[in-house]
């Protein structure tokens, strides 16, 4: 199987890996890759395996390999939220598989030899640039990243949910203090995103339950060791919240953890809280997925040193236009199981991170928000 581009599957998509973390080689990735069709074939038969993208194929230490896709059409991916996740052991045994892969309804794209729209390319300026960690593609650089812009076939601008920032950062002492009525979660969740994802048919959080959710994670994070280089913040922006609605009457809150002032995308806490009663239900900590400590992971981030107008002059001629499809659910996709609208877009993105404390660019997987 190769990539729309016609590379072989699962090619080493980031030059740097965190510890603990391998690329698997081609002639690997070839094998447990063909162990994994097998899988989705007998565990997910309606999946249609052309449209299956390889992403990556990594092995953690020496108990695990996990191989991800993500979903194209006509060789066009669709953007973010449909994966496919394969966790094996390493004689290729299957141990997990979890699957995001609604039932869509792909518009045509243009004809042959489609044009992107004029006015797109690295025009933005220094200023939209945005720092975080990133831990996919380095395991200690802070990083400059250049936030993905997307327009439809005609050129308008596809308003899609900000994902670095503002933040809300979090004070502890009052919820230590506080009365504990949360019990500890007895299971955690695990899979490769976020549940709920964009549109969720929930019904929005009134003042009352979004005071129960906030109390119930809040009270969960003060009783954890404390973070020691790192400080915990909700994402609080108009468009995006630490706090989504999700069906079966639960919340999923998602606490990111910041150093030195930037996010550490990667290294977040996905907490599950039911709405009615502020119970947690569940937690899960990136970074176990990670086979990394926070303590550990707080002692080998770097401080930033290069400023973002450095990071610009970079970066500004590797940003690319592509085409993609945005299949996020409608309010016509969320009623009665009716398929979702894949929708043919262009998307600016850069196949580069800036490294803000080498001065160099990194290659890596477009960081998607």
């Amino acid at each position: 199987m190769t990539d729309r581009n016609g590379r072989d599957s699962f090619k080493k998509i980031g030059r740097e890996k965190p510890d603990g973390i391998t690329f698997l080689s081609g002639c690997e990735s070839a094998d447990y890759g063909a162990a994994a069709l097998e899988a989705i074939a007998r565990r997910r038969p309606e999946i249609d395996p052309a449209e299956l993208l390889p992403l990556s194929a990594l092995k953690l230490g020496d108990e695990e390999v996990l191989l991800e896709y993500g979903r194209q059409h006509r060789g066009i991916p669709l953007y973010q939220e449909h994966r496919v996740f394969v966790r094996m052991d390493p004689d290729g045994g299957l141990r997990d598989l979890r699957a995001n892969w609604p039932l869509c309804r792909f518009e045509e794209p243009p004809g042959e030899g489609f044009a992107k729209p004029a006015g797109m390319g690295g025009n933005r300026g220094a200023s939209c640039l945005r720092g975080a960690y990133a831990l996919e593609a380095s395991s200690e650089a802070p990083l400059y990243l250049f936030p993905p812009r997307m327009v439809d076939r005609g050129g308008e601008r596809v308003v899609r949910r900000a994902g670095l920032g503002p933040w809300e950062w979090l004070d502890l002492r009052a919820a230590a203090a506080a009365r504990r009525n949360s019990r500890e979660p007895r299971r955690a969740v695990r899979g490769g995103g976020s549940s709920g994802g964009e549109g969720s048919a929930a019904e929005p959080l009134d003042r009352e339950e979004q005071r129960r959710v906030r109390a119930a994670v809040l009270a969960y994070l003060a009783r954890r060791s404390r973070p020691r280089g790192f400080r915990w913040a909700f994402l609080a922006g108009r468009e995006a919240s630490s706090f989504r609605p999700v069906d079966g009457g639960c919340v999923h809150v998602r606490a990111y953890r910041l150093a030195n002032g930037l996010p550490v995308l990667g290294g977040s806490l996905d907490l599950y809280v039911e709405r009615g009663s502020g119970r947690l239900l569940s937690a899960s900590d990136e970074l176990s997925f990670r086979r990394s400590s926070p303590e550990g992971l707080a002692g080998t981030l770097l401080k930033p040193k290069l400023k973002e107008g450095e990071a610009w002059e970079s970066l500004r001629d590797t940003i690319r236009a592509v085409p993609v499809y945005d299949a996020r659910p409608s309010p016509e996709d969320r009623s009665g199981g009716a398929p979702r609208t894949a929708s043919f877009v262009w998307l600016e993105e850069s196949p580069f991170v800036y490294d803000a404390a080498a001065g160099r660019l990194i290659e890596a997987r477009p960081i998607r928000l």
